[in-house]
């Protein structure tokens, strides 16, 4: 493969990570930054973007955003919801006026466009939506930001991730600590079920989809399996040869992370990958205990 990409957000985990996988298969990739002292990118806060940068790439990929995991006071989520539709409005926007726009707009989103807690259900592209909750409220924003893209006549992909499983960052990370020392176990009742993909398939599968046209629109980037808390917790513990059974109740979670721990950590959503799997794209790791085997290592 040749030409370029267009990549925000390059220098976080998921954006080394894809540069790497890219540049392996002969794409050159240029970091889009959204710093205000960075002159090759953009600047949401007074307009400006470099719109010559973005001509004749073969795809812009938006990974750019506020950290969701912190604490949520009323500054935080200004600034988590202004870095994820301000950007992305720019970039859209920006990207429809272009002489030669590129082939497909990928831009990040979550599953929690499907809301907080929906037990019992199986979660596909076709699912209702909701707002309930502000990362649905965030989610709805950002991605209702890619619509010009999409008006414009570029491919336009809205990629709801999961959990993200690498050791290099992330939820995987920081649960490491306490189940290396033994005390790690399920999180809140065990019961709600966790969306998740290691971060080798969700590089693989926005390669994927940048030469693949019939992916379009709302993509679930989660694998295909997914589990309980406290499978997982056991899982984890197992493959790390500890044991993994103290648990962490519900209201210790919303005492230390506030809303920010009841949406995420305690969120009960059952995704599935319908769009990707239709596809073709194959899951190199769509079990859990073979996930995890690998994304110790990344």
């Amino acid at each position: 493969m040749t030409g370029r990409i267009i990549i925000t957000g390059a220098n976080g985990m998921i954006g080394r990570a894809l540069s790497a996988l890219l540049k392996s298969q002969g794409y050159t990739v240029v970091p889009f930054s959204s710093r205000s002292d960075n002159l090759l990118g953009m600047n949401p806060a007074t307009g400006w973007i470099d719109k010559q940068c973005l001509e004749n790439s073969v795809a812009v990929i938006h990974l750019a955003g506020e950290p969701i995991a912190q604490r949520w006071t009323t500054s935080t989520k200004n600034k988590i919801l202004k870095s994820r539709t301000a950007g992305t409005s720019l970039l859209a926007q920006t990207l429809a006026e272009l002489k030669n726009p590129p082939k497909v707009f990928v831009s990040m989103s979550g599953i929690n466009r499907y809301g907080t807690h929906r037990p019992n259900e199986i979660l596909t592209e076709r699912s209702l939506i909701s707002k309930d909750g502000f990362l649905s409220e965030v989610s709805a924003a950002w991605e209702q930001a890619t619509e010009v893209a999409t008006a414009a006549g570029i491919r336009t992909i809205q990629l709801r991730t999961g959990v993200v499983l690498a050791a290099s960052g992330g939820a995987l990370k920081s649960m490491l600590p306490a189940f290396k020392m033994g005390i790690g176990g399920p999180i809140g009742p065990g019961t709600q079920q966790m969306s998740w993909i290691r971060l080798g398939d969700l590089t693989s599968l926005i390669s994927w989809i940048i030469v693949h046209p019939d992916c379009h629109g709302p993509v679930n980037a989660v694998a295909p399996q997914t589990v309980s808390q406290t499978v997982f917790a056991r899982t984890l513990a197992r493959t790390l040869y500890r044991p993994g059974f103290l648990p962490t109740p519900a209201w210790i979670i919303s005492l230390v992370f506030g809303q920010m721990g009841r949406e995420t950590i305690l969120s009960d959503l059952r995704v599935y990958p319908q769009v990707a799997l239709a596809s073709g794209f194959k899951f190199t790791t769509p079990d859990l205990d073979s996930a995890l085997q690998i994304a110790l290592r990344e």
